[in-house]
């Protein structure tokens, strides 16, 4: 039976780069520089509920991160706001600091508000000495 846990993921970091010289086009790429790591809470479904507010440059900084988040849940607070498209976005902070955030849009704030306290519900329940699952892309 599957049940609700963290993965640790691979994620290139975007560097924005003057695009190679060619005559007339004055161009700006982003192009993969550097690869970090980024945690994402997956329910028992296989769904992503949210992922880590920042990018780790190591799986063990990652790892340690999602210990920090497990310890502070205690004191998470969850808050709903709209995003640049008018949909409703969640975010947790624990001590001020953003530490997750959903890993979709909602077209209501009713359901970023649900789908924020199950995240909190759910990684509560998860134990800090599950296996945590590292995906190398």
């Amino acid at each position: 039976m599957t049940v609700a846990r963290f993965q640790v993921v691979q994620a290139a970091r975007y560097v924005h780069v003057p695009a190679p010289p060619d005559p007339g086009v004055d161009a700006v790429a982003a192009v993969p520089r550097a690869t970090g790591f980024v945690w994402r809470f997956m329910s028992a479904n296989n769904r992503s509920l949210a992922r880590s507010a920042q990018t780790y440059p190591d799986v063990e900084s990652c790892l340690a991160a999602i210990r920090l988040l497990q310890e502070g849940l205690p004191h998470a607070v969850g808050e709903t706001t709209r995003n640049g498209n008018g949909k409703w976005v969640w975010r947790v902070r624990v001590a001020d600091e953003v530490v997750a955030i959903a890993a979709r849009t909602y077209q209501r704030q009713l359901r970023a508000r649900h789908m924020c306290d199950s995240f909190l519900t759910l990684a509560a329940e998860t134990t800090a000495s599950a296996a945590v699952q590292v995906i190398y892309r």
